[in-house]
């Protein structure tokens, strides 16, 4: 009798386990978009987003980023002056563990919380112009190949809801990004938004 209460309680938390954890495949739009997941535990979860980052920061990202490199080349010029770039997709991870709990009087929806890490990748090519000292005459330098790879940590900070009759859930997410490598303690601000198939 006793073994049979213990095989009962058994099959009763494999039955919870197996509930609790759901998965959820969907698209995100932000920094990155791209593809998430996110698997569902009690009360907490796991979150992975992969795809294209700074998709909207554009011109002003990447100058920003010539300035950092052309720092740390250590030049001997007189003057320098960035002209444009040309770049591969960049690519971005999010790791995220999650903290999740329901909102009062809203079904449905919930916030949460959490911590984790990304890696963010892609080759540049940058165009400038210089002036040595003494020299009267711009040198433009073309195609500075550059390999750009930033990992670090980050905290994020969400609402999802899940609607009731149907296999979908939505959410809206902010993140504080802090660049352990290349950029020690770079602070940048990220958002997303998307939509998830449940199952």
């Amino acid at each position: 009798m006793r073994h049979h209460h213990l095989a009962l309680l058994l099959l009763s938390l494999i039955a919870t386990s197996a509930t609790a954890q759901k998965w959820g495949l969907g698209v995100r739009l932000g920094d990155p978009s791209g593809i998430s997941v996110k698997k569902y535990g009690e009360g907490h979860a796991w979150e992975f987003n992969l795809g294209r980052t700074h998709l909207f920061n554009g011109h002003r990202y990447f100058n920003n980023r010539y300035a950092y490199w052309y720092d740390h080349q250590h030049f001997d010029h007189k003057e320098h002056e960035f002209i444009g770039y040309s770049a591969s997709v960049p690519l971005g991870l999010q790791v995220h563990y999650l903290f999740q709990k329901p909102v009062k009087n809203a079904e449905g929806l919930q916030w949460y919380w959490g911590f984790g890490g990304q890696v963010r990748t892609q080759r540049v090519s940058y165009t400038y112009r210089y002036k040595v000292k003494n020299g009267p005459d711009w040198v433009v330098v073309n195609d500075a190949s550059v390999q750009e790879t930033n990992l670090g940590l980050d905290g994020v900070l969400g609402l999802e809801y899940k609607f009731k009759n149907a296999p979908l859930a939505m959410f809206l997410d902010g993140t504080l990004f802090m660049e352990l490598y290349d950029q020690p303690f770079l602070f940048s601000l990220q958002g997303g938004l998307g939509v998830r198939y449940t199952f």
